[in-house]
Parts: structure tokens; C-alpha cells; sequence
């Protein structure tokens, strides 16, 4: 496919990479901004339809198709052939299976980007550059609406929840804002560019004080952990863990002088209650006792369709999950949640580019941050995949980073060593 190589302008370059960001992460779907997110997604879904099938023509027609692109096809139709067996188990029409299914094709985004840069149209840097301001000023927003507007006005949409421990509280799409929080670590670890303890501040701090989300926190000290210890020296490892050891501890005494000792408690029984899930014991939390129902739905079901899924029911049709199983969203109870929608081998080919991702990573050995971000992201997201089956909602967003590793492998790296 040949574009012709005439740069964009950068107001131009901005607004499509801006375009790209908010409907592959669905920014505004969390947002009391409904027709925008609609009408966003409505037209990305067209127009990436389009662009990939005429992608996607032309390559056939030059007999050139890469792994990526099977793997593209492989999560595509791992994720439509959850509306058929949502017909075939649940009798729901195909139509609604398909269109509950619809945002998967925000994964094309991914190729289009790397059109874009192929061609000359957009920079990496514009990318990256792009990618630091869209978090910022949705960190920003966040902490808007968690200082300034009370959750209670907005029961009714998805976006807040409510549980007896931690009250109401917004679930906003946060992976674009975690992402941020790994760039900036590594920006500061890797370049020493201090300016970015501002934002890890920033994210910490609404990761633990406001989100409180236990998955979130757990998976990503697993990730960061294995940060550590693949890119720091013995000597380094040692340094750091004698500097950021007391100030952590430091922090906490200040912490319990001033009295924030509800929070610590509130973790505390956070965290038991799903000790106490696993050890088979009771617990008066909701949404623990909630997941357990889940799963014992979840297995009833898997056991009668292990091998190919129960399938993906449309919120549209007939009340959703909630009219036909009662209270139950295989997004809550990760692996198992995968399983039962689409079953083992379903959720044997939704791991493939996650496996693709680790040979990119194993193949280069960089220290561009922005490579690295997106390289500890797809761990992020196949570490959740085992406990909240984020792939079911956020497919565009994983296969979107599994693009930039591609092109980050196979052509930005590439150009730069033929240029060295």
C-alpha cells in the first residue's frame, strides 16, 4: 500500500493520534460523556473497518500478509465466534452477539498507526509525545472528579460502584494512566529525569487513596518487581532498596502520626476477605462473596462447554448477563471469566500475542522508555487476564500495544541501525 510519504502537519498529526488514543482506550466510556464515547466509537469502528479491509486486500493482492495480521484475524475471530456460541447456548440472535462484540475491530487502530509512521505521515515521537499529554490531562480529570464531584450522582452508570467498605467510588478506564505511571518510572530510573516524580506521585496516590482497587495494586508491584530485578545490577538492586525501603517506612509513620490509620484497616480487611474466599471461609464483603457465586456459575457452565465457551451476551438483549444468570460478569473472575465466555482453546489463542510480545521482548535488548513502557504494559494486561478478564473489554488496547512492540521490532529499530 503506498501513501506517498508527505508529512502531516502537526495540528493534523495530533488530532488523528488523538482520535486513535481516545477510541482505543475508550477514554470517554467511563466518562459522563455518553453520546460523545458513541459517536466516537461508532465512527472509529467504520473507519478502521474500512482501512483494514482495503489494508488488507492490497496485501493479498501483493501476496504479503504478516504474523501480525494473522494474529490480528486469530483474536478477531476468537472474539465473533463468541456470538455464535452466545446463539448456540443462550439462543441470543446474532446480531446481538455481534454487536456487543463491535469494539474488538478498535483493535485495527494498531495497524493503522503503524501505517502512519510506514508511510511518513506521523513521527514516533509524536506518538509518545501525544501519549504523555492525553494521560496527563486524564489524571487530571480524575482527580477532578474524585476532589470535586460527588460519585452518588452518577449510581446509574457503570463508572461507579459501591461496595460496604469503601462506599461509592469511580472506575474509570485506567490503563492509559498506569501506562503513564511505568513511563515515568522508567524516565526517571533510566534518564534520571526527576520532573516525573510528579506524576508517579499523582498516580500512587489516586491508586491508593481513591481507587483502591486490590487486583490493580497487587499486579502491578508484580510488575514492577520484575522490572527491578531484570534491569538493575546487584549493586543498583542494593542502593535502592536501602534508600526506598526507610523512606517507604518513613512515609507510613508519618502516615499513622497524623492519624490515617482507617486506611491501613481498610486494606487489611480488604485483603482478608479474599484470603478468606480461597481458604472457603465466609466473609461479610459483597463483592468477595459476589465473585464466589461467580464462579460456581462460571464452572457449572464451563463444565457443560469446556472446549469452545458459553459465548458473550449483549446488554441489549433480554436484560443482559444480570436477566439470565443473575448477578454475574465474567470480566469480574479473570481466567475463569475467559474460560466460560470463550473457552480453552478460545482463551489458549487470546494469550497468543501476549506470547508474540515476549519473543519481541526477548529479541531486543533497548533502553527507549517508551518501548519499555509498552513492553511492561502487556505484562500488566496478561497478569490481570489471570484475576478481572480485561481483554473482554479492553481487546483495542492490548492489541494496540502489541502493534507498537511490532513496529518498535521490525521497522523503528531497524531504520535506526541503517541510519547509524
Amino acid at each position: 500500500m503506498e501513501f506517498g510519504n508527505k508529512r502531516f502537519s502537526p495540528f493534523l498529526s495530533y488530532f488523528v493520534l488523538f482520535l486513535i488514543y481516545t477510541s482505543t482506550f475508550r477514554i470517554f466510556a467511563t466518562l459522563p460523556l455518553e453520546t460523545v464515547h458513541q459517536t466516537l466509537s461508532t465512527f472509529s469502528i467504520i473507519v478502521l473497518a474500512v482501512f483494514y479491509l482495503f489494508h488488507t486486500l492490497m496485501n493479498l493482492k501483493n501476496f504479503y500478509v504478516t504474523r501480525l495480521d494473522i494474529l490480528m484475524w486469530v483474536v478477531i475471530l476468537v472474539n465473533f465466534f463468541a456470538a455464535h456460541q452466545g446463539h448456540v447456548v443462550f439462543q441470543q440472535p446474532y446480531y446481538f452477539g455481534i454487536m456487543a462484540q463491535r469494539s474488538v475491530i478498535l483493535s485495527f487502530s494498531g495497524i493503522l498507526l503503524i501505517a502512519l509512521l510506514q508511510r511518513q505521515y506521523i513521527t514516533m515521537q509524536q506518538v509518545e509525545r501525544s501519549f504523555v499529554v492525553i494521560s496527563m490531562i486524564l489524571l487530571v480529570i480524575f482527580y477532578s472528579f474524585f476532589l470535586f464531584v460527588n460519585p452518588e450522582r452518577f449510581v446509574d452508570q457503570e463508572f461507579v460502584v459501591y461496595s460496604p467498605i469503601r462506599g461509592y467510588r469511580y472506575r474509570f478506564q485506567f490503563g492509559i494512566v498506569i501506562m503513564l505511571l511505568f513511563y515515568s518510572l522508567f524516565k526517571i530510573s533510566q534518564e534520571n529525569k526527576k520532573r516525573f516524580y510528579i506524576p508517579v506521585a499523582m498516580i500512587l496516590f489516586y491508586l491508593i487513596f481513591f481507587l483502591q482497587s486490590r487486583t490493580t495494586l497487587v499486579v502491578m508491584a508484580i510488575v514492577l518487581m520484575i522490572y527491578f530485578v531484570r534491569n538493575f545490577t546487584l549493586r543498583e538492586k542494593v542502593k535502592n532498596i536501602l534508600i526506598g525501603v526507610p523512606a517507604v517506612l518513613m512515609v507510613l509513620l508519618v502516615l499513622f502520626s497524623l492519624g490515617y490509620t482507617s486506611l491501613f484497616e481498610k486494606y487489611q480487611v480488604l485483603y482478608q476477605n479474599v484470603l478468606n474466599v480461597f481458604l472457603g471461609e465466609t466473609t461479610d464483603e459483597a463483592s468477595s462473596a459476589v465473585r464466589y457465586m461467580e464462579f460456581k456459575t462460571a464452572l457449572s457452565y464451563i463444565d457443560k462447554n469446556p472446549m469452545l465457551g458459553n459465548g458473550f451476551i449483549s446488554n441489549q438483549w433480554n436484560g443482559g448477563w444480570r436477566d439470565l444468570l443473575g448477578y454475574f460478569y465474567p470480566v469480574d473472575i479473570g481466567i475463569l471469566g475467559n474460560i466460560f465466555v470463550f473457552g480453552i482453546l478460545g482463551t489458549f489463542l487470546l494469550y497468543l500475542p501476549f506470547l508474540f510480545s515476549l519473543n519481541i521482548s526477548r529479541a531486543v535488548d533497548s533502553k527507549n522508555v517508551f518501548f519499555k513502557t509498552c513492553e511492561y504494559m502487556i505484562l500488566f494486561f496478561f497478569l490481570s487476564m489471570f484475576f478481572t478478564a480485561v481483554n473482554i473489554r479492553d481487546t483495542s488496547s492490548i492489541m494496540f500495544i502489541v502493534c507498537l512492540l511490532y513496529y518498535f521490532r521490525y521497522h523503528y529499530f531497524r531504520n535506526q541501525e541503517n541510519t547509524v
